[in-house]
């Protein structure tokens, strides 16, 4: 089974969850989705990841979703987002990619995230500081690795 891991990110985060992905599968293609666009018909599985920001999934994952929704929905499917807060990220999900997708995926979830202000520029640096000094921001905020674990492991039983 020849899988796609097919990304966006903005500090390298989701990066690192797709680099865990590719460790644990075989037969896989990394492609920043930042960087390039990817042809889905020669893979068997098309896994996409994206940070969220705001409750946004990244641009240029969410338009490669709605590009090419027609062909995602004959083909195996897996999603996964990286974010801050995750304690609500089913909402992420269901507000930014379309439930038939969704429904039909072998799987989704949260790999957790990171929230490095050095990482950040402009008005998201600010509001990571102003996130950080808040309750939630005093949450560990780390990257899921047993998640990561779980998703791996339901991908290789198909």
């Amino acid at each position: 089974m020849n899988i796609l891991i097919a990304y966006a990110g903005k500090t390298g985060t989701t990066q690192r969850c797709a680099k865990m992905l590719e460790q644990g599968l075989k037969n896989v293609t990394v492609i920043n989705l930042v960087e390039e666009t990817p042809d889905i018909s020669k893979y068997d599985l098309i896994i996409i990841g994206g940070s969220i920001r705001i409750g946004i999934l990244h641009s240029k994952a969410k338009k490669f979703i709605k590009d090419n929704k027609e062909k995602l929905l004959n083909k195996k499917t897996a999603y996964y987002i990286c974010c801050g807060f995750s304690d609500g990220y089913k909402k992420y999900f269901e507000t930014n990619i379309d439930k038939e997708l969704l429904d039909k995926s072998i799987i989704y979830d949260t790999f957790g995230g990171e929230m490095d202000v050095n990482k950040q520029k402009g008005i998201e640096k600010f509001i990571v500081k102003m996130v950080n000094k808040t309750e939630q921001g005093k949450k560990e905020v780390k990257i899921l690795s047993e998640t990561i674990e779980r998703f791996i492991n339901t991908i290789n039983k198909i």
